[in-house]
């Protein structure tokens, strides 16, 4: 009987570190698959200059940069950016056709000037940043809270 109890624990020890084994595998590979997309706000130590497509020229205080900050690409990344009342908010500096973005590298950052195109938006200090992208564990989307602080205009 107790050899057929140590077989009982012997076996179950061996599944337990089949199942360690796996499970760590399969999290180091989706480490290495998986891109981090993440946005924040980047205050200008000057206000930079944007000239417009249409000419004329505006200045920001601030970018809204995308980063991808994970080991893999990021590809197929797509922006929305949502007031509080979860309203659209369009960047003046941002044409229709620039996203979805075909690729961001691991460490890659793409700035945005933050020239909003209604003046309701300007003044405000509160968004939401919807990020979708595919990387090698399929299609990913993070919703963040955003807040600009305080800029001298």
């Amino acid at each position: 009987m107790t050899e057929w109890i140590s077989t009982v624990i012997a076996l179950c020890a061996l599944g337990l570190s089949g199942v360690t084994a796996y499970t760590q595998h399969r999290n180091r590979k989706r480490d290495t698959l998986a891109a981090r997309v993440t946005a924040y706000f980047h205050r200008t130590s000057e206000f930079a200059k944007i000239k417009l497509p249409d000419g004329t020229l505006r200045q920001a205080g601030y970018h809204l940069v995308i980063w991808n900050h994970g080991p893999a690409p990021a590809e197929h990344v797509e922006l929305v950016i949502k007031d509080v009342e979860g309203n659209a908010v369009t960047l003046a500096d941002c044409l229709a056709e620039e996203f979805p973005l075909e690729r961001i590298d691991a460490s890659g950052r793409y700035p945005i000037p933050w020239l909003p195109v209604a003046d309701t938006h300007r003044g405000a200090r509160r968004f939401t940043v919807v990020l979708r992208w595919r990387d090698g564990m399929g299609r990913q989307e993070r919703v963040l809270p955003i807040r600009r602080g305080e800029t001298n205009s």
